[in-house]
């Protein structure tokens, strides 16, 4: 019995030791797990319904619905330097645009902004634009490529360019039978080419893929999904994996998920309703969220308003009073002596025209030296007053004696001419 315990003591010691050196560590189940891929997707239930958006996270299939937007949207692309998704939307529920289709933009809070219709680049006044009912679309850098019909159109969406969002680049797409209903493609920046998914009678529900540069569309081998009217959403997952929506199979869209390497079969990834019309955009970068915010700084300009504020109010207050005192108390200084000498000295006047050497004095009143000059001779104010009445009594007396000289004079008239009357009488 002892035996058989020493040797179940040796067997736990050994089993703690490969526990803590990690040989017994079961495998982690996470480690094979695909990285998630996020997918902005448009969906139309019925024709020219506003689009819904619904944000779907691959490979797990889970959808969220996240808004109905004012434009019926198609040709989804994800520019993610921007953290933008570019589409072309025919129309809102009033009706189809009258000069053709618009290109618009979604960003993460699901605000659209109408870009107008997209004319060739260096036309002045765009009449039609040229993705007017384009299905398909995917964004490479500052490239937007759009499919309609038989045509390959590339798009600058570069905010700086002059071109910004005008077609800059066209090319036909050969043969026509596999590319006319391709209606999404995904691009993979490995090998530079768009891949989709062609519904035509010759391609039936095959992976196809389309040389932006040339144009020619070709079909993979060994690569098809199940046979549906149309594949209106395609994304590459970050699995290396391409999902594709259909839009209708049966009473249902069923978004599936295939390999690209061929190791392994399609499966069902997510349904939904039937659908008119769908596209995608992915896959979306989780980091920029984040990032957003901060380039968009709440609090740098609330403290800077702050700190501003509060400096104005301090420097100006000091700088007005130094500047307003400065001039103003020299200025009352020198009023005060002048107003009284203004209003006031116009009773003195007479220091003034008592100055007989010059009558034009009073033209001296309006310089104030003169005025300054008088004040300190306040006793000469009698002496005028008493010259005055000195030639007053003069100019009486000399009106008086001549009075008098003229009283004489009348009286000497008059006997004489008495006398020569008496002189007359006689003679006769």
């Amino acid at each position: 019995m002892r035996a058989q315990w020493v040797a179940l003591a040796a067997a736990v010691a050994v089993a703690g030791l490969l526990a803590m050196t990690g040989a017994l560590a079961p495998p982690e189940s996470t480690a094979g797990a695909p990285a998630e891929c996020v997918v902005l997707q448009a969906e139309n239930e019925h024709e020219g319904a506003p689009s819904t958006l619904r944000r779907l996270a691959l490979p797990s299939g889970a959808t969220e619905t996240l808004a109905k937007i004012g434009y019926w949207v198609n040709a989804m692309g994800y520019a993610e330097k921007q953290d933008l998704v570019y589409a072309v939307a025919d129309g809102t529920p009033a009706g189809r645009f009258p000069d053709g289709a618009h290109a618009v933009t979604i960003d993460r809070h699901n605000a659209v902004a109408d870009l107008g219709p997209v004319a060739r680049a260096g036309a002045r006044r765009p009449v039609w634009s040229l993705v007017t009912g384009a299905t398909a679309g995917a964004v490479a850098g500052k490239t937007w490529y759009v499919r309609r019909d038989g045509e390959l159109y590339t798009v600058d969406i570069d905010p700086a360019s002059p071109d910004y969002a005008r077609v800059v680049g066209q090319v036909a797409l050969r043969p026509i039978a596999l590319a006319i209903s391709v209606d999404d493609f995904a691009y993979d920046a490995a090998d530079g080419l768009l891949y989709g998914v062609s519904t035509s009678s010759r391609g039936g529900s095959a992976v196809v893929t389309i040389d932006p540069a040339t144009g020619r569309v070709a079909e993979r081998p060994g690569l098809r999904f199940p046979p549906a009217t149309a594949y209106g959403a395609v994304v590459l997952g970050k699995d290396d994996a391409l999902y594709a929506t259909a839009n209708r199979i049966g009473h249902r869209s069923v978004t599936y998920r295939l390999p690209r390497d061929g190791s392994g079969p399609v499966t069902e990834v997510a349904t939904g309703p039937p659908l008119v019309s769908a596209d995608a955009a992915g896959c979306l970068g989780p980091p920029l969220p984040p990032s957003t915010p901060p380039t968009t700084p709440t609090t740098p300009p609330s403290t800077p308003p702050t700190t501003p504020p509060s400096t104005p109010p301090s420097v100006e207050p000091p700088k007005s009073p130094p500047s307003s005192p400065t001039p103003v108390p020299p200025l009352p200084v020198e009023p005060p002596p002048v107003a009284p000498v203004v209003p006031p000295p116009q009773p003195p006047p007479p220091p003034v025209t008592s100055a007989p050497p010059a009558t034009k004095p009073p033209a001296a009143p309006p310089a104030t030296p003169p005025t300054s000059s008088k004040r300190p001779h306040p006793a000469a104010t009698p002496t005028p007053s008493q010259s005055q009445a000195a030639d007053a009594k003069r100019s009486h007396a000399e009106s008086v004696k001549t009075q008098r000289r003229w009283g004489v004079t009348a009286l000497v008239l008059v006997l004489g001419a008495g006398a020569v009357a008496t002189h007359v009488r006689r003679g006769r």
